[in-house]
């Protein structure tokens, strides 16, 4: 291997150009800056689009549409617990008297049979009286076939009842009780 002894190797590598060349090399650089300004295409350059906010469009209209829903429903639920609140504590959903629940259906069945099961709830909220086992205590009664048991607000309990018919009599012992078709056994009505 043959060393070159005109030039060193650090020179060949870290050459600097001589001035000429560089400005030669400057003006062709700011002659394609000059070409690029006129598109060499006949359609514009497309647009680009500049970001307004720490957020892209999209992104930001999605999470207002959240934020809004997650205060609907919010709101929604503060309106749901003032009108339970409401509903529990006032004094206009509370059964008063006897007069607050209406009785229709009754012949052999009497009132005060009816209020030994509803008597109870007098001074009670509507919405706290449970419908169901109100139901099933009435129809234990020995003459009732059927009760329904509805509440109505304010402050109302309606109550239809639908009686046994009686169709033969039966000796139990010393009493003579009444029977249906269904073989259940009643007391004798003082009204009929």
């Amino acid at each position: 291997m043959a060393r070159r002894s005109d030039s060193t190797i650090q020179e060949e590598l870290y050459s600097t150009p001589d001035e000429a060349a560089r400005e030669e090399l400057d003006d062709a650089r700011l002659l394609d800056l000059d070409a690029e300004k006129e598109s060499p295409f006949l359609r514009a350059q497309k647009r680009v689009a500049v970001r307004r906010g720490p957020l892209p469009k999209k992104t930001a209209v999605r999470l207002l549409w959240a934020m809004l829903a997650i205060a609907v429903a919010v709101l929604c639920a503060v309106a749901s617990a003032a009108m339970y609140h409401y509903g529990e504590h006032s004094w206009r959903f509370r059964l008063q008297s006897s007069d607050d629940i209406e009785i229709a259906g009754l012949t052999n069945v009497t009132h005060g049979q009816v209020m030994e099961v509803m008597g109870g709830d007098i001074g009670r909220n509507v919405f706290f009286i449970p419908l169901d086992q109100r139901q099933k205590q009435l129809e234990q009664i020995p003459w009732v076939e059927s009760a329904s048991v509805m509440r109505f607000a304010p402050n109302l309990i309606k109550i239809a009842l639908h009686e046994r018919t009686p169709v033969a009599f039966a000796r139990v012992g010393s009493k003579v009780l009444l029977i249906d078709s269904s073989g259940v056994l009643m007391e004798l009505s003082g009204k009929k």
